[in-house]
């Protein structure tokens, strides 16, 4: 017998492979980090594994591919409601920014990740533009590598030179200053199981035209993929065009940055020449439901992303504007937003949504041979579904279930990269509680030195300190 790390065992197994194979009483072999084999009890002869999980009564799911956060807004959770992006912008995060350190950044990544694991979620991109002080990007690599998420580090920068003097970030990085950065953590991290690099371009008027075509160099050069925010509200065209005289696509179609490894963020408010231009280059479209609806920036087209054959996968986006990493939350709203805003049930069903999330997710990162399914060669990133909660129970069809009426309550156990890291409703790899603890101590401290707070019925809501 062949002696592997990890068996799983007696598993209703949704594969998410090219047959879209259902299997009940299957079996999965894993070792070093990878999927060996699918298939029947035969396997349990054939293998012998230091860990072996009986998921009798349990449905097992590739992992959750979320493909756009800002995990350093996990301490701005709740503020700046009920206001649209730019007022939300400029009465929370940026006044919030230039008291982010490192322990601040750190503990709000393990807890954004936290979340992340306990939803499903086993890979995510974060994209990273808070950098008032140096080191804070390593603060949520640190965060990636002790709780064992598969995570991407989309190394964003924003223009702060502007900010006025009581809110002003102690360093300003300038564009070469975001560019040399790049270099520097693609190659820290280079051939890490699990941490990789992404080109994460703030927004449009952030950045020259020069720079723009110094990133589309660098991703050619360093095999990288690019990630931008993009017509999340009209305010992206009205730039665009007051300064190059052309929206905002075409200009980075002329510039040259458009490509089938570019992941265009929230795209609501999108034209119907600019669904052909994603087609064209294969741009792949990263879609934030809940986000765009707190914030009411407006419904994207996914429903017609999708008949011209664009990728689409699914996102939290931060949680200052989403309140959660939660992707279950997601993957439901992406689902009912479509129906309600067209008054039509067909659209966005429950198999289309969660191939958004698992195999659009692995597409947009350019990682269709390693994630988004379990079937042999793939990585090892799947979690275990129960049926026995009040949540969710009785599941009579678990793909409906796990889009319309489940928790994170429902998911058990996680396994990323071969390894268990939430087992049994516990995580195995970090001190749950502490972490919890700290982010409430430390959000709470921002706040104060920030001098934000949320007014309920006219009166300042003051801030919970424990004990």
């Amino acid at each position: 017998m062949k002696q592997i790390d990890l068996m799983v065992k007696h598993a209703y197994l949704i594969t998410m492979n090219a047959r879209q194979e259902v299997l009940t009483e299957a079996c999965i072999a894993v070792d070093q980090g990878s999927i060996l084999a699918v298939g029947t009890d035969a396997l349990l002869a054939e293998y012998q594994a230091k860990k072996t999980i009986d998921a009798t009564g349990h449905f097992v799911f590739p992992g959750l591919v979320s493909t756009h956060s800002h995990l350093f807004q996990t301490m701005l959770k709740g503020l700046g409601r009920d206001k649209q992006l730019m007022d939300w912008l400029n009465s929370s995060i940026r006044v919030a920014l230039h008291n982010f350190d490192e322990e601040t950044v750190y503990y709000a990544a393990l807890n954004g990740c936290l979340e992340a694991i306990r939803s499903g979620t086993t890979t995510i991109l974060d994209y990273m533009y808070c950098h008032p002080i140096p080191g804070l990007d390593e603060c949520v690599t640190r965060a990636f590598d002790e709780i064992g998420i598969r995570g991407v580090l989309g190394r964003s920068f924003t223009n702060v030179g502007s900010f006025p003097s009581e809110i002003a970030c102690p360093t300003v990085e300038t564009e070469q200053d975001f560019l040399d950065t790049i270099r520097r953590l693609e190659r820290q991290y280079r051939g890490h199981d699990r941490i990789s690099l992404c080109i994460a371009p703030g927004i449009i008027w952030d950045h020259t035209d020069d720079g723009f075509r110094e990133m589309r160099r660098l991703a050619d050069e360093l095999h990288i993929p690019i990630t931008m925010h993009l017509d999340e509200t009209p305010e992206d065209d009205e730039f665009s065009q007051a300064n190059y005289g052309e929206d905002t696509i075409p200009h980075l179609e002329r510039l040259g940055i458009l490509g089938p490894d570019f992941i265009a963020v929230h795209c609501v408010c999108l034209k119907e020449e600019d669904l052909d231009t994603f087609k064209r280059y294969d741009v792949k479209v990263s879609h934030n439901p809940n986000s765009n609806m707190i914030l009411a920036s407006g419904v994207p087209p996914i429903p017609a992303l999708l008949d011209k054959g664009v990728t689409v996968s699914l996102a939290c986006d931060g949680s200052a504007s989403n309140d959660t990493q939660n992707m279950l939350e997601v993957l439901k709203a992406a689902s009912l937003m479509q129906k309600v805003t067209h008054r039509n049930p067909s659209l966005m069903p429950a198999a289309t949504v969660l191939e958004m999330a698992t195999l659009g997710g692995a597409k947009a990162l350019g990682r269709r041979d390693s994630l988004g399914s379990i079937e042999p060669g793939k990585k090892a990133d799947f979690f275990l579904f129960s049926p026995l909660s009040p949540y969710s129970v009785p599941v009579l069809d678990p793909v409906n279930s796990l889009l319309y009426s489940s928790s994170p309550d429902s998911i058990k156990t996680v396994v990323i990269d071969g390894k268990v890291v939430l087992e049994e409703g516990r995580m195995t790899t970090i001190d749950e509680e502490k972490v919890i603890q700290e982010t409430q101590r430390l959000a709470v401290r921002l706040v104060e030195k920030s001098g934000l707070g949320n007014l309920q019925w006219g009166l300042k809501m003051p801030l919970l300190h424990l004990s």
